[in-house]
């Protein structure tokens, strides 16, 4: 027993000091020997209760079952069970008297004069409306539980009331323990956001509050937690709105708070997007000669008042001008220390402005965009002459950051002045960014935060380079932290109420979160994006179409439908988008009857556009079929065979044909699905992988937004399928897709050809791992000449770059002599130059190395390899691997984290594995997550033995993940793949 367990009774007691007391909560919820005791003692005192009430008479109305108040009460009962017990009332320890009831006022602190949590809970006893109290302290007073009412919860099971319970009290474990025992229902749902909002994880608050919204619409609690959510997530007019919701429904107490909540948030929200917009249009009159902004101006918004002042000391045409800024310049460097703007203006006033003023006046039309082109270039070039640095360096940043790196980074450091010094390093790191060095770019970034990050005066340089991290991280495919870098640059943007970065950062917030496939968020930044300026209509149309997007990727037809109506209405022109979802509609309950006519027109109006090259033109053949595929199933299929045809003639280059190319399947396979033409979609599966329809042990698999198509041959030649349009979900992980009935059809194959499309292709667990399969994604490798020797490469200790920050991993160790047939590239050589060279009559390739995804085109995972000497590239990426032929046709084995990570695209899939096998393996082996650095040779090895003495490479896949499972713990080895 450990000291803590010997506090029990006084915990019991509530004779522990508050902190001792909450300390031992913690410690109970850990500890089962406590847990039991206080079981036993909870049964005793409702035992002693009844005892020391020796009356029968039951409670009257006024009159509560309360625990025993005092100290000595608690004594008393101590000593009244054994009594009790002796009388031969033993049976009162199991069985209370029937008519005892919880004390509700005491579970749900009903006398309190004001309630402590913002949230609502679903219990109608703790749902009562009371002001709210905000606490001025460091924290609430605890509420200490009533352990006697507590206890007939328990006995009685009442699990709900024992959760809110907790939960009032802020015992968030306990309380998410007995939430854990409730079925399904919206009140769930909304109970456990209100755990997520006390944790501060607004995020899974959000998710849970729109899961039970989609239940029950109108749900009152979830529709107030919800606003709350948002408005922490710095969302008000989302906030405003739900709250707006829960005013409409007339509640005592909780419409009235709602409504003020509600017009508070759209109160504060239209007053911050005056003030900046109003700041923006003083900042450029200012700019042009206007009345200098006002100090309260400067003291709101010094970022924006600090970027005018620069703009505007540019701009002055006379030492006098120059003299009215001094005010601004002097509250500005008051602000952020030092002296760095009035230096500037003296330094501008010495100028000759016979020489100067016609300069400043060109700069006035550069800031207007009026000076483009040549005229910019010749402007820049006379401000050198003229030796006008200040007005030089706020020229040069208004072109190609790649133009003037070193003229530009040198003018600011001149200047010493600490803004320009940052924005130096920004201006660089835009330069490498967009000469696709993403990780020179980042470091130099993240270094630059770091030096801002804890200096409050350099807030808005800081707010702009996070943006900057952020829209590097989304172009190395690191969403992850691209949304970090967003938030953290829109929570400086919100602290310093910059409106215009936070409208800025909304849809770069709403990209990422579509990117993650996270659709509650997308919709959520991107309609606060359009609530903050409803007037600006033909400035939302892409906005609207996205947020349309969005919603259908989240299978919200509805949403999708009111959204696409919205985007048609403000955008003048048709776009692809529009037409494209259009067509999607056409399928579902919200297809309209003067939608042909739209999309006729719109078609028409597309295909007439000068801008059309031939792979946009197959495109929307395609789209043309998917929409009348619906209203005329032979028109449909003949337009989309068309567009097969118009896309074939096409580069494999196009990205618009290939899109026409996959999709076209799609709708041609599910067409077949849909109306029970198994045959023809088996036959339409092999088609498109470019092979002839196998006769057996094969399975077809495709998805697309609600639709499923599942078509497999048995061991047999049996064919048996599977159509369903019912999904409600977007597409999450593949296990449990293909149905029970056809995995039972293929138990008895010896292996299984899997032709997946995307975005089911290279995703683990499609069939149990007790299956022998493999992903086929294309013809089957031309066989081995006898004659070729086997010649196998192992890359192994591959150093990293720093950069990177990637452990070291153990080398590739053999106890067998050394082998003439084996090379192994270690160390420095394992570049990738010299391994693409090795590979290329390679029969079994082996690389150990690290993998990461996508560094560089974002379509893809890479390896890691040593750095190049000269040129510093260390990536093997896929477009290395399709300008190469493995004459050798090699196994290959990919021991690398992610090796087999594919992107999400719904045309195609981009991956390692499929490289290899379009430049001539004839089998990859790869994990779609993590390889432990001890255990992949382990694995791999035993796999690639079995497939050297002759076995087929999924069975010997499959044998070898069988025993791996048997005998040891870990479970990664469910994610290695076969592709073939």
């Amino acid at each position: 027993m450990s000291e803590l367990c010997e506090r029990l009774e006084r915990f019991v007691d509530g004779e522990l000091p508050p902190v001792e007391a909450e300390n031992f909560r913690h410690h109970l919820t850990r500890c089962g020997a406590c847990e039991a005791r206080m079981k036993e003692l909870l049964a005793m005192e409702l035992l002693a209760d009844d005892v020391v009430n020796t009356d029968d008479e039951a409670p009257g109305p006024g009159r509560a079952v309360t625990p025993l108040a005092s100290p000595w009460r608690r004594r008393a009962w101590l000593m009244a069970v054994p009594l009790a017990l002796a009388a031969g009332v033993a049976t009162l320890v199991v069985l209370s008297r029937a008519d005892s009831q919880p004390d509700a006022d005491a579970l749900w602190l009903a006398r309190a004069p004001t309630r402590l949590m913002e949230a609502r809970l679903t219990l109608p006893g703790a749902d009562r409306h009371k002001p709210y109290e905000v606490m001025r302290s460091q924290g609430t007073v605890a509420q200490p539980l009533p352990m006697h009412a507590m206890a007939q919860l328990e006995k009685a099971g009442d699990d709900r009331g024992l959760a809110t319970a907790f939960l009032l009290r802020g015992e968030l474990g306990q309380a998410t323990a007995y939430l854990g025992k409730l079925p399904a229902s919206p009140d769930l749902d909304s109970d456990r956001a209100v755990v997520a909002m006390q944790r501060q994880d607004w995020h899974e608050a959000l998710q849970l509050q729109e899961r039970a919204l989609k239940a029950r619409p109108q749900h009152p609690q979830a529709l107030w937690n919800r606003g709350l959510a948002l408005r922490a997530l710095g969302l008000p007019l989302q906030a405003a709105e739900s709250f707006e919701q829960v005013a409409a429904l007339k509640e005592p107490g909780w419409s009235d708070e709602a409504a003020q909540k509600a017009r508070e948030l759209r109160g504060a929200a239209e007053a911050e997007r005056k003030d900046w917009k109003g700041a923006r249009e003083d900042c450029q009159r200012m700019v042009e000669g206007g009345e200098p902004l006002t100090l309260q101006q400067a003291e709101a918004l010094p970022g924006m008042a600090r970027v005018c002042l620069y703009n505007a000391m540019r701009t002055a045409t006379s030492p006098e001008r120059l003299e009215a800024l001094r005010p601004l310049a002097a509250k500005l460097d008051e602000k952020q220390g030092g002296s760095h703007l009035e230096d500037s203006l003296r330094r501008a006033a010495r100028q000759d402005f016979a020489v100067r003023a016609p300069l400043a006046r060109d700069y006035i039309r550069l800031t207007k965009s009026e000076l483009k082109g040549a005229e910019a270039e010749a402007f820049i070039s006379r401000l050198r002459e003229a030796r006008q640095e200040d007005i030089l360096l706020g020229a040069l940043a208004y072109g190609d950051p790649r133009e003037h790196p070193d003229e530009y980074r040198a003018l600011a450091l001149a200047t010493k002045d600490p803004w320009f010094t940052l924005l130096a390093e920004e201006q660089q790191a835009k330069a490498e960014a967009l000469r696709d060095d993403l990780y020179g770019a980042q470091e130099r970034l993240e270094a630059a935060v770091q030096s801002c990050r804890n200096d409050a005066r350099q807030g808005y340089r800081c707010m702009t380079m996070m943006r900057e991290l952020g829209l590097v991280s989304v172009r190395l495919n690191r969403p992850v932290e691209a949304n970090a870098h967003f938030l953290e640059a829109m929570a400086l943007a919100r602290a310093s109420q910059e409106w215009g970065t936070q409208r800025v950062l909304l849809p770069d917030l709403g990209q990422v979160a579509r990117t993650r496939n996270d659709l509650v968020m997308a919709r959520a930044y991107l309609e606060e994006l359009v609530a903050q300026t409803p007037e600006s209509c033909a400035g939302l149309e892409v906005t609207l179409t996205n947020l349309a997007l969005a919603h259908h990727r989240a299978l919200d037809f509805t949403g999708a439908r009111q959204q696409l109506d919205r985007a048609s209405r403000c955008g003048r022109k048709p776009s692809m988008a529009r037409i494209s979802l259009l067509a999607d509609l056409a399928r579902t309950d919200q297809h309209q009857p003067g939608d042909t006519q739209q999309f006729v027109d719109a078609l028409a109006v597309l295909r007439e556009a000068d801008s059309q090259e031939p792979g946009d033109l197959a495109l929307l053949r395609h789209v043309e079929g998917r929409y009348f595929l619906e209203q005329d199933r032979a028109r449909g299929q003949q337009l989309l065979r068309q567009a097969l045809d118009e896309a074939a003639k096409l580069p494999a280059s196009d990205v618009s044909a290939r899109k026409a190319r996959v999709y076209s399947y799609t709708s041609l396979i599910l067409d077949a699905g849909r109306n029970g033409e198994l045959e023809q979609g088996l036959a339409l599966f092999a088609e498109e992988h470019g092979i002839s329809v196998p006769a057996r042990c094969v399975l077809g698999v495709t998805v697309d937004d609600e639709r499923t198509f599942v078509v497999a041959r048995d061991d047999a030649g049996r064919i048996t399928g599977h159509y369903d349009a019912g999904r409600k979900v977007p597409l999450d992980g593949v296990e449990g897709l293909v149905p029970p009935d056809v995995v039972e059809a293929l138990r008895a194959c010896p292996s299984v050809d899997v032709l997946a499309r995307p975005p089911v292709q290279g995703r683990a667990g499609l069939l149990p791992p007790e299956l022998a399969w493999s992903y086929r994604v294309g013809p089957a490798a031309a066989p081995q000449a006898p004659q070729v020797r086997e010649r196998r490469l192992v890359v192994t200790d591959v150093r990293a770059p720093a950069s990177l920050r990637l452990p070291a991993l153990r080398p590739w160790s053999t106890t067998t002599p050394e082998d003439p047939n084996v090379t192994v590239l270690r160390g420095a050589a394992a570049t990738p130059v010299r391994v693409l060279e090795a590979m290329r009559d390679a029969t079994e390739v082996q690389v150990h190395a690290h993998g990461i995804i996508d560094p560089g085109v974002a379509d893809a995972s890479v390896l890691v390899l040593s750095p190049m000497s000269d040129t510093g590239r260390f990536a093997l990426t896929t477009g290395d691997l399709r300008e190469q032929r493995l004459r050798g046709h090699p196994v290959v084995v990919l021991a690398a984290c992610y090796a087999a990570h594919t992107s999400a695209y719904t045309y195609e899939n981009f991956g390692l594995p499929l490289a290899f096998i379009e430049s001539g393996a004839r089998a990859v082996l790869a994990a779609t997550e993590e390889i432990p650095d001890a255990e992949a040779a382990a694995f791999f090895d035993p796999v690639l033995a079995r497939i050297r003495a002759g076995t087929h490479a999924a069975v010997a896949l499959r044998d070898e993940r069988q025993s791996w499972l048997q005998h040891h713990g870990s479970t990664w080895v469910r994610q290695v793949l076969l592709f073939e």
